[in-house]
C-alpha cells in the first residue's frame, strides 16, 4: 500500500510538506506542490479518510497527554490522524500530581488510544494506563513493560553536540540536565541520562578529563537554568563549555554568563537540544539539536494506528534522525 511517506521520497520533499499539501495549506511553494500531487497521481496514493466505530459510527479518538504544548509534534499527530479518520483532542498534564485518565468523559469503545508527550507521570500509572488501551511515548519515553516510543538517539545526539564542542577547543565542560541523579549515574528522566552517557563518552573518546564539580540537575524553568549558572560560575571549577538537555537551560545559560562578563562563545561555548524557536532568539543564536518534532508526532500516530489494528504487539522504540545546528554560541558567525 502507498503511504504519505513514499508519496514524499518520490517527490523529494518531507512528509510535513505532502502533508500541507493534502490539507490545502498555504505555507508550500508552487514548485513544491506540483512536485507532491504529480508523485500522488503516478503512485496512485489515496489518504484514508474514514476509520469508525462500527457500533455507533462515531470518530474513534487520539488523545494526547502533553505537559508542554509542542506545535510541530501535535501538528504531525493530527495530519494523520486526520487522514485516518481518528479525532485528536489534546489533554494538558502540568504536573505529577494529575491522574493520566483526563479522558473519563469519553465512552471507552471512543478511545482509540493515547499519546503521551510529558515528562510528568507515575510510572505505575503509566504501566497500568499501556496495559488498559494502546499507548506510544513520543520524544521521550520511560522503560516499561512492552514500551511503544519514539524518539530521537539522545545518546547519539549529546555525543555530537559534545564532541562539536571539543573540535571549537573546549576542554572544561560543563552538563546541565533535567530530572534528579542519585549519584549511582541512575536519573529520574531517560532522555536526560541518555543525553548524560552521550556527553561522558564523548569526553571519554577525546580524552578530555571529567570534573563531576561541572555537572548540574535542576528543572525545566528558564530560572533554574540562571541558578546552576550561576552556581557553576561560583564554584570556581575551570569552565569553557557548557551542554544543556533543553534550549531553554541554555538560553539561560548564555545570557547569565554574558551578565557576567563572559564572551560566547570565545570564553565559554554553549550548546542546546530541540532547536526550539527561541534558540534563534538570543544573541549569538543557539548552536543545538534539532529534533524532527513534525516527523517524530506523524511516527508516533502511525506507530499507534498500527497497535489499534492489531499489526503490531511487541514494544519498539522508533529513532529518529537528527541534526546538529551550528550557530554562533559555538562558533563566530561571520
Amino acid at each position: 500500500m502507498v503511504t504519505v511517506v513514499d508519496v514524499a521520497k518520490k517527490a523529494g520533499v518531507s512528509v510535513a510538506t505532502v502533508s500541507r499539501v493534502l490539507n490545502s495549506n498555504y505555507m508550500v511553494t508552487k514548485e513544491k506542490r506540483e512536485k507532491v500531487l504529480k508523485a500522488i497521481q503516478e503512485l496512485g496514493y489515496v489518504p484514508k479518510t474514514t476509520i469508525r466505530n462500527e457500533q455507533n459510527n462515531e470518530k474513534k479518538v487520539i488523545v494526547v497527554v502533553a505537559a508542554v504544548i509542542i506545535h510541530e509534534v501535535i501538528a504531525g499527530i493530527q495530519d494523520l490522524g486526520e487522514q485516518l479518520g481518528y479525532e485528536v483532542i489534546i489533554s494538558y498534564h502540568a504536573s505529577q500530581t494529575q491522574h493520566l485518565h483526563s479522558w473519563s468523559f469519553l465512552p471507552k469503545e471512543q478511545l482509540g488510544g493515547v499519546i503521551i508527550l510529558t515528562m510528568f507521570f507515575n510510572t505505575q500509572e503509566l504501566i497500568e494506563l499501556s496495559e488498559t488501551v494502546p499507548l506510544v511515548q513520543c520524544t521521550q519515553y520511560t522503560s516499561i513493560p512492552n514500551t511503544y516510543a519514539v524518539t530521537v538517539d539522545d545518546e547519539v545526539a549529546a555525543y555530537r553536540a559534545v564532541n562539536h564542542l571539543v573540535e571549537t577547543g573546549k576542554k572544561n565542560i560543563a552538563f546541565i540536565g533535567l530530572g534528579v541523579e542519585d549519584g549511582d549515574g541512575n536519573f529520574s528522566l531517560n532522555f536526560s541520562r541518555d543525553r548524560y552517557i552521550g556527553y561522558r563518552r564523548a569526553l571519554e573518546e577525546n580524552q578530555v578529563t571529567y570534573n563531576s564539580n561541572l555537572v548540574k540537575h535542576g528543572d525545566y524553568s528558564y530560572e533554574t537554568g540562571v541558578h546552576l549558572a550561576n552556581e557553576l560560575l561560583k564554584s570556581g571549577a575551570p569552565i569553557d563549555g557548557v551542554f544543556c538537555v533543553t534550549d531553554n537551560l541554555a538560553v539561560a545559560c548564555i545570557n547569565t554568563f554574558q551578565e557576567a562578563g563572559y564572551r560566547i562563545p570565545e570564553d565559554i561555548g554553549i550548546c542546546g537540544f530541540d532547536n526550539q524557536e527561541i534558540s534563534e532568539m538570543t544573541n549569538p543564536k543557539l548552536t543545538t539539536i534539532d529534533q524532527p518534532f513534525y516527523e517524530i508526532g506523524y511516527e508516533s500516530m502511525r506507530m499507534l494506528e498500527s497497535m489499534i489494528k492489531g499489526e503490531i504487539s511487541t514494544g519498539r522504540r522508533i529513532l529518529i534522525d537528527h541534526k546538529l545546528i551550528k550557530r554562533g554560541s559555538t562558533v563566530n558567525e561571520k
